[in-house]
């Protein structure tokens, strides 16, 4: 990008935590505006231009950094958009940063809310006996109107409770997504298990007309936090129209 192709960010000003909406605000304008390798201003501009501390842009970055969104220049003291492949997400990323397409992709959130745990989350989330609500959230990945997966996510409200207040007005997301970077960034895969779908997995939302030679594979992963599972998810991926990208864990 041009040095005078200026990226033009607006002021954080809402009540989430700063470091939290200068993440968003960054990524919004660097996907939208920018191309690998772009510049992104030096650190002064860019807290004058988004209205916070220093202290508070470089909280944000870092969580940029870790999440693969950034990377450090040729110049050490600057950083730059990733380059595609230069670092790939880690194994505690959302699905929608994991997976790769030809074309546009677009999200749905089918249903967010509490729910019964199943012997299958009670096993995995290691919930006590007396816990009776999980929240769970179920979201169609789709390109153009073809389904290519689908992610079905699970917390305790407990997990809830310490992460950043979910936006009922952002974009369509996947959970782990919404719980935001500080969340991810404590949390450590334990589980990572790749396998043929079922039958069953064909009852998610917009599967169900999937012809029956389609690849479909599903991804069971367990995130930790302090030893303690926080979050379980099951994803069913269509292997003809995407790829899966993951680097270090």
């Amino acid at each position: 990008m041009p040095e005078d192709q200026q990226l033009q960010f607006q002021r954080v000003k809402d009540r989430r935590a700063l470091s939290v909406q200068v993440y968003d605000q960054l990524v919004d304008v660097l996907r939208k505006d920018a191309v690998p390798g772009a510049l992104i201003p030096p650190e002064l501009q860019l807290s004058q231009d988004l209205g916070v501390s220093r202290t508070v842009l470089r909280e944000a970055l870092r969580l940029l950094e870790e999440d693969g969104v950034i990377e450090r220049a040729v110049d050490p003291r600057r950083r730059q958009l990733a380059q595609p492949g230069s670092n790939p997400p880690a194994f505690n990323a959302p699905l929608e940063q994991m997976l790769s397409v030809s074309g546009e992709m677009s999200l749905r959130v089918v249903r967010h809310g509490p729910l019964a745990p199943t012997s299958w989350s009670r096993n995995l989330l290691e919930t006590p006996p007396d816990c009776n609500e999980v929240i769970a959230r179920e979201t169609l990945f789709l390109q153009g109107d073809e389904p290519i997966a689908s992610a079905l996510e699970v917390v305790t409200t407990e997990v809830l409770k310490g992460a950043r207040p979910i936006d009922a007005g952002a974009p369509p997301a996947t959970l782990l997504h919404d719980l935001g970077p500080k969340f991810r960034s404590k949390c450590v895969a334990t589980l990572w298990r790749l396998s043929k779908a079922t039958s069953g997995g064909r009852s998610r939302a917009g599967f169900k007309d999937i012809d029956r030679d389609v690849p479909l594979v599903t991804l069971t992963t367990v995130l930790r936090r302090n030893g303690k599972p926080v979050f379980l998810a099951k994803y069913l991926l269509r292997l003809d129209m995407l790829s899966l990208n993951v680097g270090n864990i």
